[in-house]
């Protein structure tokens, strides 16, 4: 963390009960001096071994924009941090629509109407990836990518939503100042995603098979480097209602591709992973399934998961999945370096042991 005094007085965390927005509150109450008030909402209350006594909790959905208004005009917060999405393991667009953008709109709409000076969304390094090519060394120049172009309907609204935050950036002295972190492929201790999903597979066997070649490198980004980008954003926010900064260092109204800055080969990680989670794949067994074969068993997967749930769910097991394995997605993060001043604070060695370890008693609780 940076040394300077932290500008942030009142902090809201949105979506603040999940394993992303526990870290930010966990980051925000670190910071010297800390903020004089961090306040959570979530659509649930906070399981008890995941409650802080210096931070006020509020059950709100933010799909309903009465309750956000009634919310936020008691809170008011500084600075907003939104971290609040469905995970993006379902095929159900109009709830990605509903929680992802219109949330996102009640929440940004509401917010100008408080008070509130920064503004920081949660969004994705997919926003401008198509969820089929490979993705080399992307950046910042690339345009946002929506259906029909966008093949995964998670990654669509998160556009949408992202496009939404940019486009509300005030453009007069003290009105409420935007940004947007794209993180790609957060994992984390206690990450009930991606992590999980990795030390489950890794358990059951799973990662014995290589999809592809294995060759192809992938960006991975630890949550609390994720955090760590946020908080640097909303200080940077706050700065800029004070001292303007030149073109190139400007954080309002920009989008931000955060990672881990190390790139690896996609099946590396997860075996990584699942070793650190106690539950390694010897060298010796592992096959190689030609990356058709793959696409092949993941669409027989889908059918069967989308006949059984009406349509609901998302194989575990899919083509999205399969072709994600098996690609290339690099991006550079020179922009955040430059204007955020963004370093990742834990390396990714570091980071696959922590985030494996923390799934190895899973009776274990983490924050």
């Amino acid at each position: 963390m940076s040394t300077a005094p932290s500008s942030i007085t009142s902090a809201l965390v949105v979506g603040g009960c999940g394993s992303l927005g526990r870290q930010v509150v966990k980051q925000l109450l670190a910071l010297e001096p800390p903020p004089a008030k961090v306040s959570v909402f979530d659509v649930r209350a906070p399981a008890p071994e995941h409650r802080v006594s210096a931070v006020e909790y509020h059950e709100v959905d933010i799909t309903a924009r009465d309750q956000v208004d009634a919310a936020l005009a008691k809170v008011q917060p500084q600075v907003i941090i939104h971290t609040a999405s469905p995970l993006p393991t379902l095929l159900d667009l109009d709830l990605y629509l509903r929680v992802n953008v219109e949330g996102t709109r009640n929440l940004v709409e509401s917010a100008k109407e408080a008070g509130t000076k920064a503004f920081v969304y949660t969004s994705s390094a997919s926003v401008v990836h198509d969820s089929v090519s490979d993705l080399i060394e992307a950046d910042e120049s690339l345009p946002l990518v929506y259906i029909p172009e966008q093949k995964e309907v998670y990654s669509h609204s998160k556009a949408l939503a992202d496009q939404l935050v940019l486009d509300n950036n005030g453009s007069t002295p003290g009105s409420m100042l935007t940004t947007c972190i794209r993180p790609s492929g957060i994992f984390g201790e206690g990450d009930e995603g991606p992590t999980k999903s990795m030390v489950e597979n890794a358990k059951a066997g799973k990662l014995r098979f290589t999809i592809g070649d294995g060759k192809n490198l992938f960006d991975f980004t630890f949550n609390e480097n994720v955090v760590y980008a946020h908080i640097l954003a909303a200080e940077r926010l706050l700065q800029s209602h004070v001292t303007p900064p030149s073109e190139d260092m400007r954080v309002a109204g920009q989008g931000f591709l955060i990672t881990n800055d190390e790139h690896i080969p996609f099946w590396d990680f997860a075996r990584a992973i699942g070793a650190a989670a106690g539950h390694p794949t010897k060298p010796e067994e592992i096959k190689v399934i030609p990356k058709l074969m793959g696409l092949i068993m993941a669409t027989i997967a889908e059918w069967v998961v989308w006949a059984t749930s009406f349509g609901r769910r998302k194989a575990r097991m899919n083509v999205v999945g399969i072709r994600y394995s098996c690609m290339t997605r690099t991006y550079r993060i020179d922009k955040a370096k430059k204007a955020l001043g963004y370093r990742p604070l834990v390396s990714l060695k570091d980071a696959i042991q922590r985030a494996g370890a923390s799934f190895k008693d899973e009776t274990k609780k983490v924050v």
